[in-house]
């Protein structure tokens, strides 16, 4: 059966690369396509099609990974679900299989009335930013760069700018992209919206950082309120010696994680790859975990492990912590006289 099958790069495919639970995977492959029109004549073509890709081993022992992608359509929400079930052949054997979903509304896609009008919005906004990030640079030329630069929220500024433009980059190319795909797709065909809606997820995403990082920024302007100054004061005074502290607290995690995978990577799926050592052992800090699991893989260093994590994370760094916040909170004390929210409305929001 050799030449049945040719393969089509990630390009004509109109794939994104993929990450699966085994490896990563780039778009390319032999592709087949299924009929799915909803009529009896389809799903006995469609049955037919499956059992000669059967016959003519279609899967065989090169193929590493086989996708099925479809999505679905509710109209009554303007909702589409973009899918892929996957099966991974690893070279240990076996079949890895796991389902995918992408989510999203229609009109994030392709413009309508709502739609149109979010992207009007969205674009004052960015006309908002922009005229923001102006007036910043008119500050910054008369501070020069290096008086700009060495103060916090100068940097910070510059940072949440950055992550409006390049989220609005991920909105406007998702747009672009959609804008060359039929929607609906014609009966029978199948039209790939996978890349699209990937741009349209990672927008939300680094909107949702941003949406954080916006926020932070009151305390830029809190600073003038007086019986909040003296929050932020403690703040900036524990920075240093929390950074500091941050730093250990990461090289101690790194050699907990170290130990850990190495006593129970090849016997407990909590501990099986070195980023999954680390997340079990944060789950750990919440109170989730598991004694007699490695307990049982390793009877002497389960406990041990299990006993010296504990005291080290939870009583030790945890102290450690609480005293720098309180040896701060003394500097500041000692520094200027703390203003009270009562004081404050008494002094200068009351009439006299």
């Amino acid at each position: 059966e050799q030449g049945r099958y040719q393969y089509s790069t990630a390009e004509s495919n109109g794939e994104n690369s993929f990450t699966a639970q085994v490896g990563t995977y780039y778009g390319g492959g032999f592709r087949m396509s299924i009929p799915s029109t909803p009529s009896n004549i389809t799903q006995e073509q469609a049955l037919l099609r499956v059992k000669q890709l059967r016959d003519t081993r279609w899967i065989d022992r090169q193929t590493r990974a086989v996708f099925v992608d479809f999505t679905l359509y509710n109209p009554s929400d303007d909702t589409l679900a973009i899918v892929k079930l996957s099966a991974e052949f690893p070279t240990s054997g076996g079949v890895l299989t796991r389902a995918y979903l992408r989510q999203l509304r229609a009109q994030q896609l392709w413009l309508r009335a709502e739609g149109t009008a979010h992207v009007v919005l969205e674009t004052f906004l960015l006309l908002f930013i922009l005229g923001y990030a102006g007036s910043e640079v008119r500050l910054m030329y008369r501070m020069g760069l290096t008086a700009y630069f060495g103060r916090f929220w100068g940097v910070y500024d510059w940072i949440n700018f950055l992550l409006f433009f390049v989220s609005y980059g991920f909105r406007y190319h998702a747009l672009a992209l959609a804008g060359g795909l039929p929607f609906p797709p014609t009966e029978g065909t199948f039209v790939n919206y996978e890349p699209p809606a990937f741009y349209v997820v990672q927008w939300k995403n680094l909107m949702a950082i941003n949406a954080f990082v916006t926020w932070i920024k009151i305390f830029k302007y809190l600073e003038s309120v007086p019986f909040l100054s003296h929050l932020l004061k403690v703040f900036y005074t524990a920075l240093p010696d929390t950074v500091g502290f941050l730093a250990a607290t990461i090289a101690i995690f790194v050699g907990f994680t170290l130990s850990h995978f190495l006593a129970y990577g090849d016997d407990i799926y909590a501990y099986r790859t070195l980023a999954a050592s680390f997340v079990t052992l944060y789950r750990q800090l919440l109170g989730d975990f598991d004694v007699q699991s490695m307990e049982d893989s390793n009877r002497v260093l389960g406990p041990a492990f299990f006993v010296l994590w504990t005291l080290v994370s939870t009583i030790l760094l945890l102290n450690i912590f609480i005293a720098i916040v309180i040896d701060s909170y003394e500097k500041v004390r000692q520094q200027v006289d703390r203003v009270t929210f009562a004081a404050f409305v008494r002094e200068s929001a009351l009439p006299p």
